[in-house]
């Protein structure tokens, strides 16, 4: 039989196949993506949740964090999910579930710098915290991009004889074409077709390795789940852990710690991109609250994936050779080992589809939300307000395709997919938390503290991470502190948000945190009864009793799916038995509570056009002219 590199010509065939089919349907929808902003970036607000729910999980499934995660977990065991609450787990999905995904419906907003014009007002402060933010996810968009190249070119060289470059253009040309088409409509689309395709794949690799897995015996230790230094399972072959991988030894409790507490408050403040993108678009909060629901349970098929790739990868360590050499070299490897070695024919194809699906899906979806901030943002609020729709929407595709370029040739000069990855997420990223998180939950916070809080954020960020290379407990709290001084600071020594801008954020969101003045001064102004504010208090206090069955939900069904493929029925009953119970929990909590479409209906009425009003771009002559 022919091959193509490492690949039979039937397998690449397949890939072929699919490729054009997604370029077919982007293409196909083109046309109801060129109306205006509202559909190029959010479909209108009319698709589904279910849609949306798929597409926002379809994008967590990425290639480049599959490779990583398979690799920790093939080297550290169970200790590597400890390792992945950093971000790959996404236990902020949890968060967002129960409350931050109707607030950013309720926001009624196209992008999360926009936000910021709800939040802080249009006067000059609120102009400095719209742009910062907009600068900030357009930064961190582009870090995503060049994880998506990386890994994506790192998996097909495997494969294919070609390099990495070229691989990565290849892919990347192909994903930039359909979403420079079609917006969010082809986004979307196009990621329920590679979620079917992904989903597939799992079920396969999980039925394989289950079946494997009474054959494969795994290193002593690996099914410990505790804060101990974690022991390098490949040691016991003669294998060392690479360097990338030897931070995660150091005070493992604490960076454990660490982790955890990035992802609450990134749950808890929001994430932006193509994230909050998925919210904006919902059709309506209840809808936001059940993307978010659907995107936790698919996340269960990636991690028995995971799993079955893992116990596939000891299986072939088991048989020596070249290719167990390749993956004591670099655990990363695993996942294209894998594929390569121990798949049929046809199979292999189908596998490979199904994980390029995924990275086309995070790549895809960072590429639109990073392109609606440089448009909406950038270009129409302070260089042409005036500017059509069509024009609009053409300057879009420019965006979105100098993005696309300036991540592909930055991803040339980066290492491997874990370091930018460690950069992405403790770097670059743990410097907006703050600013994120301070935002819904402390008045006092205004504009100015908002954008030198980001700014500093961020620069602290890459300067311990990346310059200084600080170790993950320096450079993380290093981070936050600098972010949450210059927040506060800054807030403290300028101008409050006005007091009426403030008022009409509470009453529109409802959020946790100090603003029971603004409660009362809301009844005092007739924007509520008596009777609205006891609800909206019992609101409140029922997503934090909800947050309680979330959280544990999350973290039990994937640990359970792990188990399962591990034959782990110890760790299967007691997750199993947590995930059922808390899934009750958020039955009578959370779900029970979510309003109906009717009600949704009407707020979005009452809500939409006072939005409109209160975020439209100023004109050119008063973007540098506090007014106050």
């Amino acid at each position: 039989m022919g091959t193509l590199g490492n690949l039979a010509v039937v397998d690449a065939l397949i890939i072929a196949a699919f490729l054009l089919a997604i370029m077919v349907a982007g293409y196909a929808l083109s046309r109801a993506a060129s109306k205006g902003l509202d559909d190029y970036f959010l479909g209108g607000r009319k698709i589904p949740w279910w849609i949306l729910g798929v597409s926002n999980s379809s994008s967590n499934f990425d290639m480049a964090g599959t490779m990583i995660i398979v690799g920790l977990v093939f080297a550290l065991g169970y200790q590597g999910f400890l390792v992945e609450m950093r971000g790959g787990v996404g236990i902020a999905l949890a968060f967002i579930m129960v409350f931050l995904a109707k607030w950013l419906r309720r926001s009624r907003v196209m992008t999360s710098a926009q936000w910021m014009r709800l939040r802080f007002g249009t006067d000059r402060q609120g102009q400095a915290a719209h742009l910062l933010s907009a600068v900030a996810n357009v930064a961190l968009s582009l870090g995503m991009i060049i994880y998506f190249s990386k890994g994506g070119g790192k998996f097909l060289t495997y494969f294919l004889p070609f390099s990495e470059f070229t691989c990565i253009v290849a892919m990347v040309s192909i994903g930039l074409f359909y979403t420079l088409m079609s917006g969010l409509y082809g986004v979307v689309f196009t990621d329920v077709i590679q979620m079917v395709v992904m989903t597939l794949t799992s079920i396969f690799i999980t039925a394989y390795a289950f079946d494997l897995m009474p054959t494969v015996t795994l290193p002593a230790g690996f099914m410990t789940l505790d804060l101990s230094t974690p022991t390098y399972m490949g040691g016991a072959l003669g294998g060392q852990p690479p360097e990338t991988m030897e931070a995660i030894f150091m005070f493992f409790g604490l960076s454990v710690f660490l982790w955890v507490l990035r992802s609450t408050i990134e749950g808890m403040g929001g994430v932006g991109g193509y994230t909050d993108q998925r919210f904006f678009a919902a059709r309506s909060e209840r809808e936001a609250g059940l993307v978010a629901l659907e995107s936790i349970v698919l996340s269960a098929f990636r991690w028995t994936m995971i799993a079955g790739l893992v116990v596939m990868g000891y299986a072939i360590l088991a048989g020596g050779g070249d290719t167990a050499a390749l993956i004591l070299e670099d655990p990363e490897n695993v996942l294209p080992v894998v594929i390569g070695e121990m798949l049929p024919v046809g199979i292999t194809g189908i596998v490979i589809v199904g994980l390029i699906a995924a990275a086309m899906s995070t790549f895809d979806s960072t590429l639109n939300a990073g392109a609606s901030y440089i448009v909406k943002d950038i270009y129409q609020t302070y260089l042409h307000p005036e500017a059509s729709q069509r024009r609009l929407v053409a300057v879009s595709r420019w965006a979105t395709l100098g993005l696309c370029v300036a991540g592909v040739g930055l991803a040339a000069f980066i290492p491997n997919i874990n370091v930018i990855w460690s950069f992405v997420t403790m770097g670059l990223g743990a410097g907006l938390f703050v600013p994120l998180f301070l935002r819904w939950y402390w008045p006092r916070l205004n504009g100015y503290g908002f954008a030198f809080g980001t700014g500093a954020g961020m620069i602290a960020g890459i300067t311990f991470k990346a310059i200084l290379a600080w170790p993950l407990y320096g450079s993380f709290t290093g981070t936050i502190l600098v972010a949450l001084a210059v927040s506060v600071g800054v807030s403290l020594l300028t101008k409050p948000t006005d007091r009426d801008v403030l008022v009409r954020f509470w009453h529109q969101i409802n959020p946790w945190g100090f603003w029971s003045s603004y409660a009362r001064d809301a009844q005092a102004q007739g924007l509520i009864t008596e009777q609205t504010k006891r609800a909206l208090a019992r609101e409140r206090r029922t997503d934090v009793i909800a947050l309680g069955f979330a959280l544990p939900f999350q973290v039990a069904l994937l640990i359970a799916a792990m188990a399962f493929v591990f034959h782990d029925w110890g760790k299967f009953s007691v997750a199993g038995a947590v995930t059922l119970v808390s899934a009750v929990g958020l039955y009578f909590f959370w779900y029970r509570n979510l309003k109906t479409p009717g009600v949704c209906a009407r707020e979005d009425a009452h809500f939409g056009p006072l939005v409109r009003q209160r975020i439209e771009p100023p004109s050119p002559n008063s973007i540098d002219v506090d007014r106050r």
